[in-house]
């Protein structure tokens, strides 16, 4: 039987019976099969058809850096029956390349086109919404496909980030002919992306950078709701963003403007209206003698508070994963999205990186009662695996309204194989508690097949947790936020000088490290400011780094991590990114660091 026939049966199967046995689960993708989980319990139908939305909002940086490299990409395709399209965010359809024609009205029959919208939740398992969903490239083969009408294409959707604030800016899809499926479309997609990304950075101006240097260093040292506003620049977190949502840009920007110049005016002259928010505090940006934007605190009339709801205090992990970061925000409303669809939900990331507080965060903002969720760690030196086993049915049989398994990775297989069947009995049957589980992330421990099958059953929706060397801006709000919890009634506060050592810091033990130096610095500081002075000597050391380019942390950040999944080997890492391990060793070097230490 032939491979995509397997999978057509897998799918016919879950689609009929609504559950899929483990022999026909083996022959879908692990990503695969998530994708279908999450788009049956989205509601998506096999019969489903594309719906149309009309224009998309997309960012004009986007458009602009990828209409050129697509329309390109599309010739190079010409003769290969395939075609290329953009969407946004929110897996409308920007825009699509078709430079052969003959499949043009394949795509025109499914209605593959500017204006429609391709998201997970309403047509399925796909190469555009599916992308938004998993959070990295994808490619989906024939039945592969949750919906009939695409299973004639191949689809190889990758997705597109801001390369200065790591947003995600939209999706790149190519499809093709079903039967043309092959591997090497993958790096062909990623490397198109990548140069679309490369061009985003190109088109930042110097304001642009100067407003977002600016912003990151108010939102690590207010609490406020706050924004960067220029000509055609809103930078803010997703409060801010919420309150302004509908306003005009360019209304908004003459307002700030006139605040930022002196002005007393009101919104209320711009059409802006003082009920919904006034500015508490405008602080002008200025580039050669010339307001350029503004740093803009608002002050939310209390009627409009939308008050988030208080994690109960549990500890450590009472503290809510602080920072504004896009790639955090993007993590956590994935995880609230799949708490309210009450999926089954797989957290993964670094060890310390606060995998259980965000599920404690997502159970919350499901009114879950705390004495009602039972949590059970995986490394807690179990004695055998019969004694996990008993435990979690044990605990399964009083019914609490949510399970917590920590740290799969620490299972046994027998342990594992025998979780998996006992919780595919309750997700199938009639009384299901919410269900959430975390796996610390390993390149060097294979997953067994046993733990696969468990991964599985649980990765219904699936959230990774980025590191924090990968969203810098998340350090300094998390470094207050902690201090601010060990301190009591100390009064102690970061300088300005220390807060930059952190953020440059790499923290390869994520939040657990941090929260363990901030409780040292309450401990051992003298005085009421910690300075660069009192950090710990391997962090007063980042003081002496230049400040990089956006350019250069990127290059940087691409060095580290190839390091990373290759631990510590040179020539490996320097294969994965495509440059010789002399020049890996040079990048090193002019970043002032030992190309002899290991970095991961």
């Amino acid at each position: 039987m032939s491979q995509l026939r397997a999978v057509q049966i897998a799918r016919d199967h879950l689609l009929s019976e609504g559950r899929l046995p483990e022999h026909l689960a083996r022959a879908v993708r692990p990503s695969v099969l998530a994708s279908w989980r999450r788009s049956v319990l989205g509601g998506a139908r096999p019969d489903a058809a594309l719906a149309y939305r009309g224009e998309s909002h997309v960012t004009t940086a986007l458009r602009l850096a990828a209409e050129p490299v697509l329309g390109q990409l599309a010739e190079r395709l010409r003769g290969l029956q395939a075609g290329v399209l953009l969407a946004d965010a929110e897996a409308n359809v920007v825009q699509r390349w078709v430079a052969d024609t003959s499949i043009r009205p394949l795509l025109d029959r499914i209605n593959s086109d500017a204006g429609f919208n391709i998201a997970e939740d309403l047509v399925g398992t796909n190469g555009v919404g599916s992308v938004i969903e998993h959070g990295g490239p994808l490619q989906i083969s024939g039945p592969e496909h949750l919906a009939t009408a695409l299973h004639l294409f191949t689809c190889v959707g990758v997705p597109i980030h801001h390369p200065i604030t790591r947003r995600l800016e939209g999706v790149i899809t190519m499809s093709c002919r079903a039967n043309a499926a092959n591997p090497l479309l993958t790096p062909l997609m990623t490397s198109t992306a990548q140069e679309i990304e490369h061009r985003i950075l190109d088109q930042a101006s110097v304001v642009e950078r100067q407003l977002l240097d600016e912003y990151l260093v108010a939102v690590s040292a207010r609490r406020g709701p706050i924004a960067a506003v220029g000509p055609d620049i809103l930078m803010a977190g997703p409060k801010v963003t919420e309150l302004l949502e509908g306003i005009d840009q360019a209304l908004l920007w003459e307002y700030v403007r006139a605040v930022a110049t002196g002005s007393r005016g009101d919104g209320a002259e711009y059409g802006l209206s003082p009920e919904r928010f006034r500015i508490a505090r405008c602080q002008p940006i200025e580039r050669d003698g010339t307001v350029v934007g503004a740093l803009v605190e608002f002050e939310v009339p209390r009627d409009d508070r939308r008050e988030p709801r208080p994690a109960p205090a549990t500890g450590r992990a009472a503290l809510a994963l602080p920072g504004k970061s896009a790639a955090l925000t993007q993590t956590v409303s994935l995880a609230t999205r799949l708490g309210a669809k009450q999926v089954p939900i797989l957290i993964e990331g670094e060890p310390g990186v606060g995998k259980l507080s965000l599920a404690r965060a997502v159970l919350a903002s499901a009114e879950i009662d705390p004495v009602r969720v039972t949590t059970i760690d995986a490394a807690g030196g179990w004695a055998g695996a019969g004694r996990f086993v008993n435990v979690l049915l044990r605990e399964i049989e009083l019914r609490p309204d949510a399970v917590v398994l920590r740290h799969l990775e620490s299972l046994s297989a027998d342990a594992a194989a025998a979780s998996a069947s006992i919780l595919e009995e309750v997700i199938g049957s009639d009384w299901s508690p919410r269900l959430l589980a975390t796996l610390t992330s390993s390149p060097q421990q294979p997953v067994s097949p046993y733990l696969r099958r468990l991964i599985d059953t649980i990765g219904v929706g699936r959230v990774v947790l980025p590191p924090l060397r990968n969203r810098r801006e998340d350090i300094g709000p998390a470094a207050v936020a902690l201090l601010a919890k060990h301190r009591g009634d100390k009064t102690v506060v970061l300088s300005a000088a220390a807060l930059r050592c952190l953020v440059r810091a790499p923290w390869p033990g994520n939040l657990r490290q941090l929260d363990a130096c901030m409780r040292s610095l309450v401990s051992t500081t003298v005085g009421a400011e910690i300075r660069p002075e009192h950090l710990p000597v391997e962090l007063q050391s980042t003081t002496q780094k230049r400040q990089l380019t956006a350019m250069e942390e990127l290059e940087l950040n691409a060095i580290l991590e190839a390091l990373r999944r290759h631990n510590g080997n040179k020539q490996a890492a320097a294969l994965s990114i495509g440059v010789s391990r002399s020049t890996l060793y040079r990048k090193l070097q002019s970043y002032h660091l030992d190309p002899d230490k290991a970095y991961y």
